[in-house]
């Protein structure tokens, strides 16, 4: 059986919907294994032997972004296929052109590293713009539209590469898109063992696994084992620890911030709406007194509008 934890990131378990802190928690060497595994889970067919992790800022592209620090971007050693992973926990205008940009950072790179081999003469042919598959592999835990269902896998997986518009035809292997989204997942914390596959059961962690009080008895997985292990707050590393609490403080107080910002608006809003009402009430002739009565307005600020 499950308990859950109502006090929001403060359970037994590191909250992972955010890219800053599944990079920390994650992206750890001692976690090597556990990321492997994600990739090959959400990559089917996909073999990694090992990985390292590209922790790289660059120049932006655009005026917004001078620099560019990837969340997490590793390598596969023996192929060169790069893996470019982010978590995303609400919609963003636009998001699926910034992954389009973000994408094309290891493809520069990629050319960027041709050009120093062919100076040094490792590469012979100048024309040589082969290129080793990227992976962009977005989380995102907000609804994710689609013009037909049939765009979705397994429930919960979208992919999309470059293919010829009439006969599907692939046209190069080395741009992936590979969209896991979470906002599909229709069941409550308090009802993992309704998940019938290792996605679904992964998808349920991501999601609920910070307000958890143990891992679900049915979650059996190897992967789902390493999973709650690494992410058990009393079991992190000192340093891991400390990065991961440093993000959460920051990722608290822009959440209190944004609800005081959306607390005002309303309050705001419906300060106009009562003024709207006292103006047409008074337009109908009736008393200020009334209207103070059932518009809450103090009845001077009523009184006050008469003179408008």
């Amino acid at each position: 059986m499950t308990k859950q934890n109502k006090i929001h990131g403060a359970g037994r378990y590191a909250y992972l919907l955010s890219d800053a802190t599944f990079k920390v928690v994650i992206c750890t060497p001692e976690n090597e294994k556990l990321l492997i595994e994600i990739l090959e889970l959400l990559i089917p067919g996909k073999h990694i032997a090992n990985i390292t992790f590209i922790n790289k800022e660059l120049h932006g592209l655009v005026i917004s972004e001078k620099n560019v620090t990837f969340d997490l971007l590793c390598k596969d050693q023996d192929t060169g296929e790069e893996f470019l992973v982010e978590v995303q926990n609400r919609e963003q205008k636009s998001f699926r052109d910034r992954m389009l940009v973000y994408a094309t950072y290891p493809i520069r790179e990629q050319m960027v590293l041709r050009v120093q081999e062919i100076r040094d003469g490792i590469v012979s042919d100048p024309m040589d713009y082969s290129l080793k598959p990227v992976y962009v592999v977005s989380m995102v835990n907000f609804p994710f539209t689609h013009e037909s269902e049939e765009a979705v896998e397994h429930d919960y997986i979208s992919r999309y590469e470059i293919r010829n518009g009439r006969n599907g035809e692939l046209m190069t292997p080395s741009l992936n898109f590979v969209y896991l989204e979470l906002d599909r997942l229709k069941l409550s914390q308090l009802e993992p063992e309704k998940c019938q596959s290792l996605l679904e059961r992964f998808v349920f962690s991501l999601k609920y696994m910070h307000t958890l009080e143990a891992k679900p008895d049915v979650f059996e997985d190897d992967l789902l084992k390493r999973l709650y292990t690494a992410t058990e707050l009393a079991s992190m590393t000192v340093n891991t620890r400390q990065n991961y609490d440093k993000i959460m403080h920051n990722e608290l107080d822009r959440i209190a911030e944004n609800a005081f910002a959306k607390e005002q608006g309303i309050a705001e809003g419906e300060a106009k709406e009562k003024l709207t009402i006292a103006k047409a009430m008074l337009a109908d002739k009736l008393d200020p007194a009334v209207i103070a009565k059932y518009t809450g307005l103090p009845e001077e600020k009523v009184r006050s509008l008469l003179q408008n």
